[in-house]
């Protein structure tokens, strides 16, 4: 399992940072979605990526 971690001071580039990345790792099995928030708030998302062989 792999995770990536967003983190922001504004929660509206927060938002769109965080979509853009679902947008574009669609393929992707989210597992668990975890948020913080403090003097930035942080945004976890745990993943899966697919087991398929790659191509050359």
């Amino acid at each position: 399992m792999k995770v990536k971690i967003f983190e922001a001071e504004h929660s509206a580039a927060l938002e769109s940072e965080v979509n853009r990345w679902l947008q574009d790792n669609s393929w992707v099995k989210i597992q668990t979605i975890t948020q913080s928030s403090g003097s930035k708030t942080l945004i976890s998302i745990w993943y899966q990526e697919p087991d398929v062989p790659i191509l050359g």
